[in-house]
């Protein structure tokens, strides 16, 4: 009986040293999502510090964008200026949402159509380690979905309209909607070839061969569909 007391009591104790201190990304998961469209999309630090420590040196980390692994850049997919910045929070700060939220300063692209990331990283650690960091990680990825919506109509949902063929050599027909401006695009986001859909049917016949993004303003809305030209 005396052995099962004690492994309760050092099994609370392990917890709540645990939960003293928590510094980190906000989120329950290493990812995160936004919208091209989203001009409020931000991520958030938060710090929980249960014993209201006022001693001690604030508590703070560098948060840095990681370029390297991205495909999305600063300054030209979203804009954290500086790159590399200190998030601190004062001593004697408790409660679970004492937070810090920084925007990412998403910037549309009426271009790509889909979606890039990037990372960020927590490093030089100040007033904890990295066993206190919440949820356990130190990286986070953001994750930007260019869906066409920041040109001002809906996206057409692909249940509300055929294509075909695809793969095709000439002509794609497109049914469920009225084609109204049509352009296709490399995968670089260039637009190559501006046809005139008549009658719904798009010629692709002077294209060489390979895989292209199609984007037709129709009366639903815009329709972004890949193709291959075969």
């Amino acid at each position: 009986m005396n052995k099962i007391y004690l492994s309760i009591i050092a099994l609370f104790t392990v917890i709540t040293a645990n939960a003293q201190i928590n510094y980190g990304f906000d989120y329950p998961q290493a990812f995160e999502s936004f919208s091209s469209r989203d001009t409020g999309a931000a991520i958030y630090i938060s710090l929980f510090n249960a014993k209201q420590d006022s001693t001690i040196r604030p508590y703070s980390a560098i948060l840095s964008v990681d370029d390297n692994t991205s495909t999305a850049k600063n300054g030209i997919n979203f804009n954290i200026t500086p790159a590399q910045q200190k998030v601190e929070f004062a001593p004697g700060q408790m409660g679970y949402r004492n937070v810090i939220r920084f925007k990412l300063n998403v910037i549309p692209d009426n271009i790509f159509w889909g979606t890039k990331s990037f990372k960020l990283n927590l490093t030089t650690l100040e007033g904890f380690t990295v066993g206190d960091l919440i949820h356990g990680y130190s990286e986070m990825l953001i994750v930007l979905d260019y869906d066409g919506s920041q040109i001002g109509i809906p996206r057409v949902s692909k249940d509300n309209y055929n294509l075909y063929p695809n793969p095709a050599k000439d002509i794609i027909t497109i049914t469920g909607v009225e084609c109204q401006n049509t352009a296709i695009f490399d995968l670089m986001g260039k637009m190559i070839l501006n046809p005139i859909a008549t009658n719904n049917q798009i010629n692709i016949e002077s294209l060489p061969a390979g895989i292209y993004i199609l984007k037709v303003v129709t009366d639903k809305g815009l329709l972004v569909h890949k193709i291959v030209k075969e």
